[in-house]
């Protein structure tokens, strides 16, 4: 291939990207709405599919496969509800309980923390730099918390919508492991033969990386859940059943993910004292590199084959446009991004 024809092609994708992705952005809310059943279906089936394998083995069809999990899958969500479910409310209301005492003695710490300020001896300029800053700061901190509570807030209205988003993609996620093979028989069909092999490369490339990636991270999390929690048990912090749950469900996103799920269980055991604050960091930090020495090489195995800096860059600008949500599908995101743009190349070479 020409230099000038690999220039165009690359500049041909590049245009196309940016302009998908300006689509995504300006229309997130809307699309978002209409994908986040399809998104949760994938998921549902992905974390499901081994086990309707390890059924199908047993000669069970793929039809009671999959019902067999959905049903067991019930009476564990039914059993939480009894037993889990109380106690985890009950941590939830105390934790919010409490969180005006948490605001007052951080409000007391950061006023005699101005007062021996304005008290110093140091120079009038630098004091109104690090004021300056504080400002800065305490908007930036009142932005967030307002941010929290709409979302908690509109997450509680919407409650109903969840439910029925949820019921929706089992039930999506039953036909797309069900009639996998028709589907991709009807998909290979609208493309040229000649392109197939290709596509089915590319459909598998894609395939191993979501598997991997939402498979293990999803179980990494669990893992790290319970393990934290029981850690919070093992120092008496206050909460360790929701602070837990928090750290394990953050800890899906790579890198940012424990950090964030981590400042709460910080921020309540400072209540207690700075050094159960400590303790409390000290096994958060202790959790995490056995999760990265032990559990993550062994589970998820590379991950999905992007570079770490890749990684930290794709999951912040997910997050700056898409908040949440894309900071959970951003990874994943760029990484078939890759693989198509890598296939996309080397076939146009």
């Amino acid at each position: 291939m020409s230099s000038i024809r690999k220039i165009l092609i690359y500049t041909l994708f590049a245009v196309v990207f940016l302009f998908f992705l300006y689509i995504a952005f300006r229309y997130r809310v809307k699309l978002l709405r209409i994908i986040a059943p399809l998104l949760l279906a994938a998921v549902i089936a992905y974390l499901i599919y081994p086990v309707v394998l390890w059924l199908e083995e047993k000669r069970i069809s793929r039809t009671w496969s999959v019902l067999i999990i959905y049903f067991v899958s019930l009476g564990i969500i039914t059993a939480s509800i009894i037993f889990i479910v109380p106690h985890l409310i009950n941590n939830t209301k105390e934790l919010m309980n409490v969180l005006p005492d948490v605001a007052m003695d951080f409000r007391e710490n950061f006023n005699t923390f101005i007062r021996n300020i304005k008290t110093s001896k140091w120079p009038p300029d630098i004091k109104e730099s690090i004021f300056k800053e504080i400002n800065k700061g305490t908007y930036f901190v009142e932005k967030v918390a307002m941010d929290t509570l709409k979302n908690y807030l509109w997450g509680i209205a919407k409650t109903a919508t969840v439910a029925l988003d949820l019921i929706i993609a089992m039930v999506i996620a039953y036909y797309l492991i069900k009639d996998a093979k028709s589907f991709r028989d009807g998909g290979l069909s609208l493309i040229p033969r000649k392109w197939r092999n290709g596509v089915i490369g590319c459909c598998r490339e894609i395939n191993a990386i979501l598997s991997n990636f939402i498979q293990g991270q999803v179980l990494a999390a669990f893992i790290v859940g319970i393990m934290i929690t029981i850690g919070f048990f093992i120092i008496k912090l206050k909460y360790p059943l929701i602070l837990g749950m928090i750290a394990g469900i953050f800890n899906i996103i790579p890198y940012f993910g424990p950090v964030i799920g981590a400042i709460p269980a910080i921020a309540v055991a400072l209540i207690d004292s700075p050094i159960k604050a400590l303790w409390t960091a000290l096994v958060v930090i202790l959790i995490q590199q056995i999760e990265n020495i032990f559990i993550s090489p062994r589970i998820i195995d590379d991950r999905v084959g992007l570079h770490p800096v890749t990684t930290i860059l794709v999951v912040l600008i997910g997050g700056e446009f898409f908040g949440f949500v894309g900071m959970l599908v951003s990874v994943p995101v760029a990484a078939v991004l890759k693989v198509i743009a890598k296939r996309w190349i080397e076939a146009v070479g």
